[in-house]
């Protein structure tokens, strides 16, 4: 088919085609570099992190071969599940540290009920290892943090936790929770109840040793400081986004150093 001007049809939309593909790949580009790039970071991380989401909804609590260290729990965050500690724990086993577990915290629950539920994990932790008066350490991620604070209110659960490691956690609230509007997501706004009741444990003097990882590279977390608590040991981890807590080695290595020292 030709054109009255003598060009063929097919070449004219080819070209036409080209033309329009560099204009919407130059406009996706500069769309692409206006987003921070911590931002972008955990958009591209997010696939990664997914897949720490697949594994059994529910293990129960049996007794593990001592190691030589105490039992390690690990609680999840908002939207989680107990795989996002797969790749962490298989890890922490290739250095000697094989005695972990990780429980599902359903989503329709309260907070403080979530607490009551790892309060009663912790003891079923301990009394299937036979370990008497023994103790664990908790490593929680973002709500997660926040879920084992209020398992330590109770007096008996804090005699059991020797350490408490959080990973990201709005101790103080986030202003990003007011994007949505759950139970969950008002109870991590900064002005909640549930924050002012646990502000009450500040400075932190808890029983059980309180190291708080945080980074400036969290998105998640506005502000990036809300992870830090007063009194407590906070170490800051340059350029680890929210999800990379669960996904970077440097951070696995930092955590098992911790739980030594």
């Amino acid at each position: 088919m030709e054109t009255t001007s003598g060009e063929g049809f097919w070449p004219k939309l080819g070209r036409g085609l080209g033309v329009a593909a560099t204009a919407v790949g130059r406009a996706a580009a500069g769309a692409y570099h206006s987003v921070d790039p911590d931002a972008r970071r955990h958009v591209a991380e997010l696939p990664l992190a997914g897949l720490t989401l697949i594994a059994k909804r529910e293990v129960d609590v049996a007794a593990l071969p001592d190691d030589g260290h105490r039992p390690v729990v690990f609680v999840h965050g908002l939207g989680g599940g107990r795989g996002n500690f797969t790749l962490m724990r298989l890890w922490l086993r290739l250095q000697g540290r094989r005695r972990t577990y990780s429980l599902r915290l359903p989503g329709s629950e309260s907070i403080p009920r979530l607490a009551e539920r790892l309060s009663a994990y912790v003891h079923s932790v301990i009394e299937a290892n036979d370990l008497a008066e023994g103790q664990v350490d908790l490593v929680a991620h973002s709500m997660g943090g926040l879920v084992a604070r209020c398992a330590l209110e109770d007096p008996e659960t804090a005699r059991r936790v020797a350490t408490l490691v959080t990973l990201g956690t709005p101790h103080a609230g986030s202003h990003a929770a007011r994007y949505a509007d759950t139970q969950h997501t008002r109870d991590l706004r900064p002005d909640s109840e549930l924050l002012a009741r646990l502000a009450r444990q500040l400075p932190w003097s808890g029983s059980s040793r309180l190291v708080c990882f945080w980074s400036r590279a969290d998105v998640i977390l506005l502000p990036a400081t809300t992870a830090r608590v007063e009194g407590a040991t906070n170490v800051e981890l340059p350029d680890v986004t929210h999800y990379g807590y669960l996904i970077y080695p440097s951070v696995w290595q930092r955590v098992n150093e911790t739980l030594r020292g």
